[in-house]
């Protein structure tokens, strides 16, 4: 897991091109997405916190726990 501090989501995705979001979601002060890299079939789970100080953490997930994710609802 990367942990990133100081980092907002619009700097997050500037050095990473490839990826696509294909989920987001939100519950009070934490956001949590998940990015698909097309040419290394990788799944990113990011969950980023906009206060102050801004962070976001990063975990490479499977697919099977990307669509477990996605389908859970809250």
């Amino acid at each position: 897991m990367k942990y990133l501090r100081n980092i907002g989501l619009e700097y997050y995705k500037m050095g990473r091109k490839k990826l696509r979001k294909i989920f987001s979601t939100c519950y009070e002060n934490l956001t949590t997405l998940i990015y698909y890299h097309d040419n290394n079939n990788r799944y990113l789970l990011v969950i980023a916190k906009e206060d102050d100080p801004p962070l976001i953490l990063e975990k490479k997930i499977t697919r099977e726990q990307a669509f477990r994710l996605m389908n859970t609802r809250i």
